[in-house]
């Protein structure tokens, strides 16, 4: 059963929609470290990790902001704003609900929607588990896991740490991830389950923007065929680039400046209940509190510039700082009509979403020219922010 494709509590062969569920074992058996990783493993879905929206996704020809991203339910705005590396090891599934699904996860979810559930505590005897990683790029990634009942009577926990730091082939180009997740259920009585749970996620690394085009002329011997053809334009004089080519050399160089740094904090608390009142009648209740802040710094946008037979660079900085305050009530009425079965349910939300942002707005631009093949990166310089 999938919570994003329906409030009717139907298993996935009943619900008149198409929806994908990944679940931890599969994850594990796969090899899925990230939710990236998940979503590039099932249908039809396409993912990146791109320095300026990580964990965007693709469904049906529509990405970005037309795919809603939800966490256990909750959406905390536009995927290309708000998205981040996420280690997969606190997640107890990861849903696709594939096609228009804005009835179900709110506004603009033309493509379709992503869910992605943390794991719960299980009734029953303590169980432990670690595992790690480790790959040629030098990426490590290790976790603890710890779940099942207390010595109090009714009170089932869950427990998640994990940390890891992903590399890849450009100079420079890794991230670090952190992850810390707990929750606690109480089964005060048979009807009425409580639970409170809080979740810290930390991701922060250097950041590659790409490799710029170059003359066929300049590259010479060391032109890549076949990746890039015709001519292009220079992002900040205008001027045109061409025949065009990648610059072997080039090919895992980071122009990005030394000091760059792009990262984001966040901090879950959730709390709520689940009552059966009436043998046929489920209440459920939400209430959420979100916490993050994110930065980018950067040197974003490179051209060839034919006079000076150089790279051009920009500068770019920008921060977030965002609070979410909400509640989701859910409601269950099951019932017989004309002697077959019905079920009722509605939902209920409200919440406040704040979001601020903080700019570079410093000129002129570009900052400064590197060379093509073994650049020095330098430095962003300073800061200037609006008054």
């Amino acid at each position: 059963m999938t919570q994003s494709a329906t409030r009717l509590g139907l298993p996935i062969i009943e619900t008149p929609a198409t929806v994908e569920v990944v679940n931890q074992q599969t994850m594990e058996m796969q090899g899925y470290r990230t939710t990236t990783d998940t979503a590039q493993g099932a249908v039809g879905v396409l993912a990146g990790d791109s320095a300026g929206a990580p964990a965007n996704f693709s469904m049906r020809g529509f990405a970005g902001p037309q795919v809603n991203v939800l966490y256990n339910g909750i959406w905390t705005g536009p995927a290309d704003i708000t998205s981040r590396w996420m280690d997969t090891a606190n997640l107890g599934q990861v849903e696709f609900l594939k096609g228009p699904s804005s009835l179900m996860s709110g506004l603009n979810a033309i493509g379709g929607a992503v869910n992605y559930v943390s794991r719960q505590p299980i009734a029953g005897p303590i169980r432990n588990e670690a595992d790690a990683f480790l790959d040629s790029f030098g990426s490590f990634r290790s976790h603890f896991g710890s779940g099942g009942s207390t010595q109090v009577r009714g009170l089932d926990y869950r427990f998640d740490v994990s940390g890891a730091k992903f590399n890849s082939f450009i100079d420079g180009d890794f991230r670090d991830v952190t992850g810390l997740a707990t929750q606690l259920n109480y089964r005060v009585t048979d009807a009425f389950k409580a639970f409170v749970a809080i979740e810290y996620k930390k991701d922060s690394g250097h950041a590659y923007w790409g490799t710029p085009v170059v003359p066929v002329s300049l590259a010479g011997s060391h032109a890549v065929n076949g990746v890039v053809s015709g001519a292009a334009i220079n992002t900040f004089d205008g001027s045109v680039i061409g025949p065009l080519t990648v610059d072997s050399r080039t090919l895992t160089t980071n122009y990005n400046v030394a000091d760059n740094a792009t990262g984001a904090q966040e901090l879950w608390l959730r709390g709520g209940f689940e009552w059966r009142p009436l043998n046929n009648v489920t209440i459920k209740d939400q209430v959420y509190s979100y916490q993050a802040k994110r930065n980018w710094l950067d040197s974003e946008t490179y051209a060839f510039n034919t006079t000076t037979m150089m790279i051009d660079r920009d500068r770019f900085a920008v921060f977030h700082n965002q609070n979410i305050f909400g509640n989701n009530a859910d409601l269950t009425w099951d019932s017989l009509i004309f002697g077959m079965e019905n079920r009722f349910a509605a939902q209920l939300q409200t919440s406040s979403n704040r979001i601020t942002f903080k700019e570079d707005i410093s000129e002129p631009f570009p900052d400064d020219t590197v060379s093509v093949v073994n650049p020095q990166p330098g430095l962003y310089g300073p800061l200037l922010f609006p008054r």
